[in-house]
């Protein structure tokens, strides 16, 4: 089981990315007014979880006189326990709120959104403290404008910082395919969570994991390989590793024109396109189409699985063209 981590490149997604400062900072504008938020410190924690505590700016002008320092401590099950949030206003301090209590052990936490739940309980809580507080301040300073919106933007990177968590998983993710998903960014990659344990595979001969956006195989000869939306689901729909296609000896792979991607297999390939979806190839077939350039040939993309001629043999049509096979004259484009 892995523990709970934490998604900067999304948190830096979400306030428009860590372009400033030297990429250690993102600034973004709300309510008309300029702010800036600080890449924050991830720290683990003894029980499984993570501190994780950060730097904002209300940006006034060439000055950025106005800070918060967010502070949030979250379980190895994502619930917050415990928060805390200082202000400096005008290079006074004006607020601290403390440490607050936050959620642990009550329901409703959801990941990769908004937080929602018993984690929203909490973060309106304590921005409602923040708010409380400052409304007497920003009343004597007749403010209406970033300072009192400052409050809420607290609350919005509180979101953000809940939204960016990668929650521990209950899934086994080990050894050469665990190697794989983590060479991809892991949770984090367009694989995203484990939707099982590493398994063995029908045929008995490899291992593999199936997760939210793919799938990953492999076996003793050809190593570990990942296999993922339409071209994954060609491979399924035809026996996966029973197939004649066999194993995945390539990654999904963009092709040479750009426009389309591919999977090779020990006993063939799948391509796909926008245009044309996805469609096997394999043997005679494939050798000759490959021979005249693949993809960048004048046949361009197959358009079919390879299926039985009327007239006898095997055929792929193409975007431009068809290759017929028979026993008897091989492989010929017509």
């Amino acid at each position: 089981m892995s523990a709970l981590q934490f998604d900067m490149a999304k948190l830096g997604q979400q306030l428009t990315g860590w372009d400033a400062k030297d990429g250690s900072a993102a600034e973004y504008t709300s309510a008309g007014s300029n702010y800036r938020t600080y890449k924050p410190s991830v720290s683990p924690t003894p029980s499984g979880g993570l501190f994780i505590s950060t730097k904002l700016d209300h940006i006034r002008g060439m000055a950025a006189d106005d800070h918060a320092q967010v502070e949030m401590e979250f379980a190895a099950n994502g619930f917050i326990a415990s928060s805390r949030v200082a202000m400096t206003i005008q290079g006074h301090n004006t607020l601290d709120t403390g440490l607050v209590a936050g959620a642990a052990g009550t329901g409703g936490t959801v990941f990769g959104g908004p937080a929602v739940g018993a984690a929203a309980t909490a973060i309106a809580e304590l921005s409602a403290k923040v708010l409380n507080s400052l409304s007497k301040f920003i009343t004597d300073i007749s403010e209406t404008g970033g300072r009192a919106n400052f409050p809420a933007v607290v609350r919005m990177n509180m979101n953000c910082i809940f939204a960016s968590l990668i929650p521990q998983t209950p899934f086994a993710v080990f050894g050469a395919i665990g190697a794989k998903w983590a060479a991809l960014g892991g949770a984090s990659s367009f694989l995203g969570q484990p939707l099982t344990n590493e398994l063995t595979t029908p045929d008995g001969v490899g291992r593999f994991n199936h997760f939210q956006g793919g799938s990953i195989y492999w076996t003793p000869q050809l190593g570990a390989h990942e296999v993922h939306g339409s071209i994954r689901d060609k491979w399924s729909s035809v026996g996966w590793e029973r197939s004649g296609l066999g194993y995945p000896i390539t990654d999904e792979t963009t092709t040479p024109d750009r426009i389309g991607r591919f999977n090779h297999f020990q006993g063939g390939s799948i391509y796909w396109s926008p245009q044309t979806g996805a469609h096997l190839i394999y043997g005679a077939i494939r050798d000759k189409w490959a021979s005249l350039g693949w993809e960048r040939s004048a046949l361009g993309y197959p358009t079919s699985d390879e299926v039985d001629n009327p007239g006898g043999g095997r055929l792929n049509t193409f975007q431009h063209g068809r290759i017929v096979w028979t026993p008897a004259g091989g492989a010929v484009v017509r």
